[in-house]
């Protein structure tokens, strides 16, 4: 290809944090007016990439060169300047301004106007106020918002606002222009309304990179696709060969075999209700995370929840614990009502959530690290108790710890090691062991095999089939659909904030359209267009 048609070109780009290798020798090209989708599940090192092509991340090794010039090692500002320009997933609007202020706000830089001058209003300050005015209008008019120019920024909804964050990079006279997921949230008309601002925006010259996870979307507008999974780029091509490759099948739904799955044989057995979930709704500003989610967990039972990310899975789960409050409907856990309980209440009550990415105390040893998943229930026998544990509340805090330590023995051997000094693998076993420490009837887990190895998630996994043997109930949230599938009794499967398919793993693992519901290539569920949509122009 000829080289000037490349806009931007990204060779041999690695980034380590730590332990932990975020991207890998990373290779790809943008070419000059098309629209490039950058994929992958979670942990593929997407918002790293990103970080380091817009200048807020250093990569270890690698260049990164934009209209033949080398801008990694530059500044973000500096790569702005430049003409690229990335969005990020909040919208972050001045609340304060206007629509078209806030675009006007975002082209001063560009206007290139003193500041004196602008302060004093003399000199070009008139005429670059004017040019600001103007271009202001025109860049809502390319998003569809210009007769909303006058209104304040905080009264738009939230697909507004992520119209008008584009509206705000354009003014910054992107030449690139890199969005991180932009449909984020959105209802099915207002991702509509988005592709069609997209296609646009590349009609009217500007070059268009985005991170999305809803690859529904993603199919509808990409010329072409860069995959990443752990780091390193899986494929590139045409979005039809790219749904087709086994290889990013396998990255999104998981290729580990367990051995120890869970046996179906033996005869069947009504198990009591311990979570039921009934019409759950959650919005965050005006974004739909949760809409009218309905599910139970039995007794005993470990229940998997899969879905692409960005579906609602977390969401749902600290809605459970009781870290994010609903909007509507109702969550019972062993027949109570859920809604009066404060989150430690409910982790006293026998709820207990591992969360994604660990949120361990680094600093602290093993041990301290279990003591704090004991915190809500010490917390209930007493302030006394919690200072100073003694007689039976002491007695089985140390039986529970040991119960732990008998279950991972690798953190007996790590007892007095500091956190933040363990492998991914061992990090992870203290999480679930925290959690473990408050003896839950209800145990959730988000994306426990985050990060890790085949071998290391196949023992984490594998664990949760000995915790269900115990009687445990498991609520588990995994990236590695086929590996929850394996260790599951039952499944639910979660697209843009609604559940779409569930029933038997071995049902689901056997149905030949579950890589298109779990990777969501194909269209949104049905009902999707009673979605109010944004009010925007031709």
């Amino acid at each position: 290809m000829n080289n000037a048609n490349i806009l931007l070109d990204v060779q041999g780009v690695s980034r380590r944090f730590g332990g932990l290798q975020a991207l890998g020798d990373v290779s790809f090209d943008v070419r000059r007016g098309e629209i490039l989708a950058l994929i992958g599940p979670n942990g593929a090192g997407k918002s790293t990439l990103l970080g380091v092509v817009s200048g807020s991340t250093t990569a270890d090794t690698g260049t990164v060169t934009f209209k033949g010039e080398r801008i990694d090692g530059l500044a973000a500002e500096q790569v702005n300047r430049r003409g690229l320009v990335r969005t990020f997933q909040g919208a972050e609007v001045l609340r304060q301004m206007t629509v078209l202020e806030n675009v006007m706000a975002a082209g001063v830089a560009h206007a290139q106007s003193g500041i004196l001058s602008g302060l004093l209003g003399f000199g070009r300050a008139a005429e670059v106020g004017r040019q600001l005015w103007s271009t202001g209008m025109e860049k809502l008019q390319v998003v569809g918002l210009e007769r909303l120019g006058n209104a304040n920024a905080a009264l738009l909804t939230a697909g507004q606002q992520r119209l008008l964050s584009i509206a705000r990079a354009l003014a910054t006279g992107a030449e690139l222009l890199i969005l991180d997921e932009p449909a984020a949230g959105l209802n099915t008309l207002e991702k509509r309304v988005l592709a069609d601002v997209i296609s646009r925006i590349r009609v009217k010259g500007t070059t268009v990179v985005f991170v999305e996870h809803d690859l529904a979307f993603v199919s509808r507008l990409a010329e072409r696709m860069v995959v990443l999974n752990h780091g390193r780029v899986i494929a590139k091509g045409a979005p039809d060969d790219v749904r087709k490759d086994p290889v990013v099948v396998e990255a999104y739904l998981g290729n580990t075999d367990l051995s120890g799955a869970r046996s179906t044989t033996g005869p069947a057995r009504v198990r009591p209700v311990v979570l039921a979930v009934d019409g759950l709704r959650l919005r965050y500003g005006g974004l739909t995370a949760l809409d009218g989610v309905n599910l139970e967990v039995r007794e005993g039972e470990i229940v998997a929840l899969i879905g692409a990310n960005g579906a609602g899975k977390s969401t749902l789960l600290n809605a459970i614990a009781g870290t994010e409050t609903p909007d509507g409907g109702a969550l019972r856990f062993d027949g109570k009502d859920l809604a009066p309980l404060k989150k430690e209440q409910r982790t006293g009550a026998g709820i207990s959530l591992a969360p994604e990415g660990r949120a361990l105390f680094a600093a602290l040893t093993v041990h301290d690290n279990l003591l704090m998943g004991r915190y809500a229930r010490m917390r209930l026998t007493g302030l006394t108790q919690l200072l100073w544990p003694r007689g039976p509340a002491r007695a089985e805090m140390d039986a529970v710890m040991e119960e732990v330590l008998d279950f991972f023995p690798r953190l007996r051997e790590r007892l007095h090691q500091q956190a933040g000094t363990l492998s991914g693998g061992e990090q992870q076993m203290l999480a679930i062991g925290r959690a473990l420490m408050n003896r839950p009837t209800l145990l959730m887990l988000d994306e426990p095999s985050f990060g890790l190895a085949p071998q290391v998630t196949r023992e984490i996994l594998e664990s949760l089939v000995r915790l269900a043997a115990r009687g445990m109930t498991v609520l588990l949230v995994e990236q590695n659909a086929r590996s929850a599938l394996q260790v599951a009794d039952r499944a639910y499967i979660l697209v843009n904030g609604r559940i779409v398919a569930n029933g038997a793993s071995e049902e689901l693992l056997n149905r030949p359209d579950i890589t298109q519901a779990y990777l969501g290539w194909e269209s949104e569920p049905a009902g999707a267009e009673d979605d109010t949509p944004m009010k925007v122009a031709a």
